[in-house]
């Protein structure tokens, strides 16, 4: 996660990148599922407590749905 989007990496490899203002974020429980257009581009599993709020915000702050 960047100030511009998300995107997912293996390795080095660059896999996908999703400006926040072509996302839609969901909050379940632990859990911040990622929709790009109408599908799910991906999901995260957050440990700390209060990330997925902090993220939310953030990506709100950015342009993210």
């Amino acid at each position: 996660m960047t100030s511009r989007g998300v995107e997912m990496r293996e390795r080095s490899v660059l896999l996908w990148r999703h400006p926040w203002t072509e996302l839609r974020l969901l909050a379940d429980g632990p859990r911040l599922r990622i929709h790009h257009q109408v599908r799910e581009a991906g999901t995260m599993l957050l440990e700390r407590p209060g990330a997925v709020g902090k993220i939310l915000l953030t990506a709100k702050a950015h342009g993210a749905a």
